[in-house]
């Protein structure tokens, strides 16, 4: 059975997942970057990045697997991004 803290760490997770979903799809839909940060998207990444490997190393599966999904999502912005620009 699944405790309560696990159950909100992985609410929050899904938020937060679902939080990229909207600029992931306009992005991909108008092939337009510009106005996404290069500095905050590599920030961004970087960010969750660590925090999987904190996750990993903690054990913490809403953290592995929130910041795995953050980091792809994020990862595919920087790719549109250079893409696009």
């Amino acid at each position: 059975m699944i405790n309560y803290i696990t159950l909100i760490g992985l609410l929050a997770g899904t938020l937060s997942i679902i939080g990229y979903l909207p600029q992931v799809w306009k992005t991909y839909t108008t092939k337009h970057a510009r106005d996404l940060s290069m500095g905050w998207l590599t920030l961004t990444l970087s960010s969750a990045i660590l925090w999987f490997t904190y996750g990993i190393l903690s054990n913490s599966l809403p953290l592995t697997i929130t910041s795995a999904f953050t980091a792809t999502m994020n990862l595919s912005l920087i790719i549109m991004k250079r893409k696009y620009d």
